[in-house]
């Protein structure tokens, strides 16, 4: 059973978040509002009175919401009293649909966090829609959207159940400048070498497939999601010039702008309260060490695991095995968190449900002691 016949699409266009963080963020920061545009997949066939779990997919730099569309009808049913509700696939304000919408607007400064805002806001108004909401929300993000993905879960606590990194990206090296401005500064080496995957204008489809195939990030992406990014990515902004819908230098600095957000990220990790799964490739080198090590001693509910000779593309570049990983995580954490339904309160069975919670918080914050700093 493929997509269409799984799932019902629409697409959606939503304000992004305003004001951003930076005023650099847009041309015209008094007056240019972003927009977001994403996908909602819903399953054409449902089962009545299960609990609902939903799906967020976030894409790295560079990369669009067609990335997601290969795991759609992979996605293991959740199992017994709980089903798929929403699939959400969304495209960053300077990627894919949303940068076409933003083209005249876009600034130079690309703050992850606002991403993860935007991403917030648009599940808020997509999966609170029903009544009652005993939804379990997983966010899945990879590499800048695994690193918005953890962002979700502070900035939003109770938004998501559980967080999915893939290769998540926080803490990365960078150059060190004499004022010690927090900020991401790379070396003209590795800028030089990140903008040759970053071709943006062709002159036909045929010189734009060979570049996808032969020197893009895609290069060895699974022929199908390959297929996808090949005629979702492409337009024809005049008789005979080919574009892509990220800019090259929107997706450049996606790559210079992970600080001084990744420091507030680092130091905000304690604070996530669901739990967070990460899934690495076991031959990745785009992250050091320490990034990994970081998140593991720092996020309190962690869980890790690896994919056998997956690198830092490894979503796109071996997916079955991370689907594989995926649908074993969704699994077992659904398994433990399946819950009734609660039935409508009368204003009696409200008032005693206060008086019993207040007085379980005096007991255990009004306590006999010297105050103390």
């Amino acid at each position: 059973m493929g997509i269409i016949d799984k799932f019902r699409k629409r697409t959606c266009t939503a304000n992004a978040v305003y004001p951003r963080s930076s005023k650099l963020s847009t041309l015209d920061p008094t007056r240019d509002k972003l927009k977001v545009v994403y996908d909602v997949y819903e399953p054409r066939t449902t089962r009545p009175g299960d609990s609902v779990v939903n799906f967020v997919f976030l894409h790295g730099s560079g990369m669009n919401r067609k990335i997601w569309d290969y795991y759609l009808d992979k996605l293991a049913e959740p199992g017994k009293g709980w089903k798929i509700g929403k699939i959400i696939l969304l495209d960053q304000v300077n990627h894919g649909d949303s940068a076409v919408l933003n083209e005249r607007l876009l600034g130079t400064i690309y703050d992850w966090s606002d991403g993860a805002r935007d991403v917030c806001k648009v599940c808020v108004d997509e999966l609170f829609t029903d009544e009652p909401h005993n939804t379990f929300n997983i966010v899945v993000g990879h590499s800048m959207g695994g690193f918005q993905a953890l962002c979700c879960s502070i900035m939003h606590p109770g938004l998501f159940q559980l967080v999915l990194c893939i290769e998540p990206v926080v803490l990365m090296k960078r150059v060190r400048a004499s004022n010690n401005e927090d900020i991401t500064i790379i070396t003209p080496a590795f800028h030089d070498a990140l903008a040759t995957k970053m071709t943006d204008k062709f002159d036909s489809p045929e010189q734009f497939s060979e570049y996808i195939d032969g020197e893009s990030i895609y290069t060895a992406t699974i022929p199908v999601i390959r297929k996808d990014v090949k005629k979702f990515e492409i337009r024809e902004i005049a008789e005979g010039v080919l574009k892509t819908k990220i800019s090259s230098h929107q997706h450049m600095l996606t790559y210079l702008c992970l600080n001084p957000t990744a420091t507030w990220l680092m130091k905000s990790l304690p604070f996530i309260a669901c739990p967070v799964v990460c899934l690495y490739g076991e031959k990745s080198k785009w992250c050091p060490p320490e990034n990994r090590i970081y998140l593991r001693e720092h996020i309190r509910n962690y869980w890790e695991t690896e994919v056998a000779d997956g690198g830092h593309l490894v979503n796109i570049e071996d997916p079955d095995a991370v689907l594989q990983k995926l649908n074993s995580v969704v699994s077992k954490r659904l398994a433990n968190a399946i819950s009734e339904e609660q039935p409508v309160l009368d204003d009696q069975t409200r008032k005693h449900k206060f008086d019993a919670c207040y007085k379980q918080l005096l007991s255990s914050r009004v306590i006999r002691g010297t105050p103390k700093l």
